[in-house]
């Protein structure tokens, strides 16, 4: 298989189909805004850990890891989950004049919903005094939350793309119209 069937076949998987169009600029690019995203949003879970290790008076990595364990046990990433998923829904919709649409925009809905509602049942469920096993809902939040990332990073990924292609439409048709006006002014 050479690389054009290979990017073929990449164009018919549902949730990754945009990657065969992404350059490797538009991965650096989304990698940095995903990990600024995350590093500000996910401050109260980070820091609250560091506060709580700082306090305490064992410095051992796993005091460290037991820090952070108590700050999202409880299913705290359950709201993480649907905060960083609700822009999707906006990138997914909207097209861009001069860009081109969003791959995969359907199945990128479907899962950004079921995520969401899944998400937001649990930590309801916790919010009204009927949490499901610990152990269940720390893996289930776990789990849900790294999916999460990855649809919020997918949709970076194929956002960026369309913008510095509907960037460079801009600008094409800037300078297209520059040049009819000054032919026509001669």
């Amino acid at each position: 298989m050479n690389t054009n069937e290979i990017c073929e076949l990449a164009r018919r998987a549902p949730l990754f189909s945009g990657l065969a169009d992404c350059e490797g600029s538009d991965h650096w690019v989304a990698l940095g805004q995903t990990f600024v995203l995350l590093l500000f949003s996910m401050a109260p879970i980070w820091l609250s850990s560091l506060i709580v290790y700082g306090n305490g008076k064992d410095l051992a990595g796993a005091a460290f890891k037991a820090a952070i364990y108590g700050s999202v046990a409880r299913g705290e990433l359950f709201m993480y989950c649907t905060a960083l998923l609700a822009p999707i829904f906006w990138i997914a919709l909207v097209d861009l004049p001069g860009a081109r649409a969003f791959p995969s925009n359907i199945s990128h809905m479907v899962l950004t919903a079921v995520t969401g509602l899944l998400a937001a049942a649990f930590f309801g469920l916790i919010s009204a005094g009927r949490p499901p096993n610990e152990v269940f809902t720390f893996r289930a939040s776990l789990f849900l939350f790294g999916f999460s990332v990855v649809l919020l990073y997918l949709g970076t990924v194929y956002h960026v793309s369309r913008i510095g292609k509907a960037t460079a439409e801009f600008k094409r048709q800037e300078t297209d119209f520059t040049k009819a006006v000054g032919e026509h002014r001669q």
